[in-house]
């Protein structure tokens, strides 16, 4: 995201807004935040599971 949003930022700076070359970046930068939205859902989920403990430690009795 940050080199399409750097060369959109040149791009921005060179006067070129309205060419090819920035349309075709903004819309890889787009679909690139799409897939980035989506898939952030299922990590945040397994990341999570991931941090929790599943089995408790047992503690010692003193007999």
């Amino acid at each position: 995201m940050r080199l399409f949003r750097s060369k959109l930022d040149a791009l921005e700076k060179a006067e070129k807004k309205g060419s090819v070359e920035y349309r075709q970046t903004s819309d890889r930068a787009n679909s690139l935040q799409t897939l980035i939205d989506y898939y952030r859902s299922i990590y945040d989920d397994r990341k999570a599971l991931l941090n929790t403990p599943t089995i408790e430690r047992r503690k010692k009795s003193k007999h």
